[in-house]
């Protein structure tokens, strides 16, 4: 038994003596790649022109077809117009005549009636005029817009 015990004392001492001699651990540096960001490249745009399309003639789609009423809403039609219709928002028709006699004409015709001329107003386009009148506790706006050779007016109560 004694024999037994110095080989674990023996066995014991050899262990504890190469764990001496061990190294200790150490930091290693090691070598990391690090990503560095890069800018994305933004698409761009071009700017491609369109073909040229028709621009759609917005007059044209608001010429009456029917045969005019002498008045509409207690406003009278002026004489000699060729085309008209209307709802109860508004009525429109077509005459030959020129701007000056159309707004003359209703300057005269609801003047008789009562109405105040309130504003007056001239677009770009030669002939196209904006009257508004008022009636009491009603507004009347009437629009002279040239067509051709015709005059569109638009009469809104």
């Amino acid at each position: 038994m004694y024999k037994t015990f110095t080989v674990l004392v023996f066995f014991s001492l050899l262990m504890t003596s190469c764990a001496a001699f061990a190294p200790s651990p150490t930091s290693t540096l090691t070598q990391t790649a690090t990503l560095v960001p890069t800018e994305t490249p933004t698409p761009t745009s071009t700017l491609t022109p369109l073909p040229p399309t028709e621009t759609p003639d917005i007059v044209a789609a608001m010429l009456p077809s029917g045969i005019p009423d002498k008045e509409w809403n207690g406003i009278p039609i002026m004489p000699g117009a060729i085309n008209g219709e209307g709802d109860d928002k508004g009525y429109t028709f077509t005459i030959h005549a020129t701007s000056e006699e159309i707004q003359q004409y209703y300057q005269t015709e609801l003047t008789k009636q009562g109405a105040n001329l309130f504003a007056t107003g001239e677009g770009n386009e030669k002939g196209t005029v904006l009257l508004i009148f008022m009636m009491g506790t009603d507004v009347v706006s009437i629009s002279i817009i040239p067509h051709d050779d015709l005059m569109l007016v638009l009469i809104v109560k």
